[in-house]
């Protein structure tokens, strides 16, 4: 049997660490000077003293290995909780920048908000402007078509005075050829009248002339 698969068995292998060990993954160059060699005593010289004293050793390396493990166990503890709370530091942290974050996310937001309003309020006033501006032409478009409507009852007026003047020129042209008519047919009654009245005195003349002629001849048969 190996004697390693006794002393690696950890109850036996407490009892040869050096407590005083401290594990360093460099190199180890010992000190080769003359003053830096000491003697093992506890090796070399163990069998030279009294057992006395070698149990009172071994008590006292007992002893500072239990307290050295728990030095270490508290070691531990504080390193533990020094992690944690730079855990907790670093999440306090986390909590802060993703606050702020929040915080500047939220701003950023109210500014896009605010942004979209400006923009909404100047798109209505723009849509206001072109409102306006629509009424505006439509008021126009109005002003234009009452002046021509305007206007054309102006031609019509015009027209219908025109028609009028018309009119009456025609009722005077008329009443003129009436009057004409009525002239000619007044001459043409004088005129009638006149040789009616010339046959008349024709008829006068003649009977005045028979009348004689007769006279004459009744004259003339009472005087043969």
């Amino acid at each position: 049997m190996s004697l390693w698969s006794w002393v690696n068995q950890p109850e036996e292998l407490k009892n040869f660490q050096n407590p005083l060990f401290e594990a360093n993954s460099l190199v180890i160059w010992p000190s080769v000077a003359p003053q830096s060699l000491q003697l093992w005593e506890g090796i070399f010289l163990r069998w030279n003293r009294p057992s006395r004293y070698l149990d009172e050793a071994e008590e006292e390396m007992k002893r500072i290995i239990d307290y050295n493990r728990f030095l270490q166990d508290k070691v531990n503890s504080m390193k533990k909780q020094i992690t944690q709370t730079e855990t907790e530091g670093k999440v306090d942290e986390v909590d802060e920048v993703d606050k702020v974050d929040e915080m500047d996310k939220v701003d950023e937001m109210d500014k896009v908000d605010e942004v979209d309003k400006v923009d909404k309020v100047d798109k209505v006033d723009e849509v206001d402007k072109v409102d306006k501006v629509d009424e505006v032409d439509k008021v126009d478009k109005v002003d234009e078509v009452d002046k021509v409507d305007e206007v054309d009852k102006v031609d019509e007026m015009d027209k219908v005075d025109e028609v009028d003047k018309v009119d009456e020129v025609d009722k005077v042209d008329k009443v003129d050829e009436v009057d004409k008519v009525d002239e000619v047919d007044k001459v043409d009654e004088v005129d009638k009248v006149d040789k009616v009245k010339k046959v008349d005195e024709v008829d006068e003349v003649d009977k005045v002339d028979e009348m004689d002629k007769v006279d004459e001849v009744d004259e003339v048969q009472e005087n043969p």
